[in-house]
């Protein structure tokens, strides 16, 4: 299965506080045909060679639209948007449209989950069973030379830990049917927007695990299962408890499980790109989903925020779990968080991390282990930073040792990981590295 596992694509990787100082919002039309806006920026960042990459990849048709962000020692050295949020309608994208993040949802709910640790309610040593029973009845599924399939016992029970690192031995059901028991997750329809994660937890019991948990790092549902376990300890629905402990804290009145009906206007369509580049309606964003409040939650991807927004919950993690004065997290619970805690045997059943690429798993995110210059160079990845991506290529890091992170917002789906991403990452950290980390 293993084998089956390295052919998939890297298409689903990826995977700011009142008090930042702020210039006066520039609109206009810029070439790429968007309304841009900046931020008062340090002296030596290159504002026009970000805007010449983020227009550059409009103009020549790579996206449809693009905005990022930049935050250097204290505050926004960049902030812009180019393009269009919605091509058919000829909408521009801007600093305050309201894209579907997806996965970059997985590192806020694995947040609360650290709070809850911090409480003393939960434990990361804690069998998942002690919470949801039914999955501790979960069986590993394993596959003989004639097909024929066995089942197995957990040899060690699935932990809180195993979730927070995805090596739960759960899997996903996204990604097709790369193997037997994806299919088998993609046919239970564990997505079903009808049904609360209670109901989530009884589907997903029948299903099989991959591996035993514990062993190896595999994309799967295990943030879902945090959430379940955030409503059970907690007494209150996921989403009230992510809205008590976390967004409003930050004052990410942006972000949510759905879109409101004031923001609706600024709600960007989703694209899907073809094998020829070029891009197709995958959701209108006026007539999508998003636009009701679902029965599902979704703690691994389910949330809508905007650029600025999400800014908040990086700052927050940069500046080692407070915002604006309020301490939501100790610091040594952050810190935890951005370091990598898978241990030296864990395998890696997927080609986004471990091996050569130099990245590892905290809890909720990835983070950059070891680099090589030619990686510096290419990706602007450096040892310490930590984030995650989510399904329509929105993506974020946070680079402690540079006191810096970025965002960068786009919103499609299809084809191999952009390469904008990287070059983003790259011109972000030739304007932001300290020069004791050159």
């Amino acid at each position: 299965m293993k084998k089956t596992l390295l052919l998939l694509t890297s298409s689903f990787l990826i995977a700011c506080s009142a008090q930042n100082e702020r210039a006066s919002q520039i609109l206009d039309k810029a070439e790429g045909g968007s309304a841009s806006s900046h931020t008062s920026a340090a002296p030596n960042f290159d504002i026009s060679a970000m805007d010449n990459l983020l227009s550059g990849a409009v103009n020549a048709g790579d996206v449809i639209g693009v905005s990022a962000l930049v935050y250097d020692e204290g505050r926004v050295v960049y902030e812009n948007a180019f393009g269009l949020g919605d091509r058919e309608r000829d909408v521009l994208l801007t600093k305050d449209s309201v894209f579907r993040i997806y996965s970059m949802t997985k590192p806020m709910t694995s947040a609360v989950v650290m709070d809850l640790v911090e409480e003393g309610k939960v434990s990361l040593s804690d069998p998942v069973s002690d919470y949801v029973p039914q999955i501790g009845e979960m069986k590993i599924a394993t596959f003989g030379e004639d097909g024929a399939v066995n089942f197995e016992d957990q040899a060690v029970p699935m932990s809180v830990k195993d979730l927070l690192l995805h090596r739960s031995g759960l899997a996903y059901g996204i990604f097709g049917e790369a193997n037997p028991i994806e299919a088998a997750y993609m046919d239970a329809d564990i997505f079903n927007l009808d049904e609360d994660l209670s109901a989530k937890m009884d589907k997903l019991a029948k299903l099989p695990l991959h591996s035993q948990p514990g062993t190896g790092w595999y994309y799967s549902f295990s943030i879902d299962v945090l959430g379940r376990i955030i409503e059970i300890v907690t007494g209150q629905n996921y989403g009230d408890v992510m809205q008590e402990r976390l967004l409003k804290p930050l004052g990410m009145s942006e972000t949510g499980f759905y879109v409101r009906e004031d923001q609706q206007a600024r709600f960007v369509s989703l694209y899907r790109m073809q094998d020829d580049g070029s891009f197709i309606v995958a959701e209108d964003g006026q007539k999508s989903s998003f636009l009701k409040d679902n029965n599902y939650q979704n703690p691994g991807g389910g949330m809508v925020s905007t650029l600025e927004d999400y800014a908040k919950f990086a700052e927050f993690m940069l500046m080692g779990g407070t915002s604006n004065g309020l301490k939501i997290l100790e610091p040594e619970t952050v810190k935890a968080m951005m370091n990598n805690q898978m241990d030296p045997d864990d395998s890696f059943m997927m080609p986004w991390m471990g091996g050569d690429t130099g990245v590892g798993f905290g809890y909720g995110g990835s983070v950059q282990i070891s680099v090589t210059p030619e990686q510096v160079k290419k990706s602007g990845r450096q040892i310490g930073q930590w984030g995650w991506s989510g399904l329509a290529r929105t993506t974020f890091y946070v680079d402690p040792k540079n006191d810096a992170f970025g965002i960068m917002m786009l919103q499609y789906m299809g084809g191999e990981n952009p390469p904008l991403h990287d070059s983003f990452q790259a011109l972000a950290l030739s304007q932001t590295q300290d020069e004791a980390q050159k």
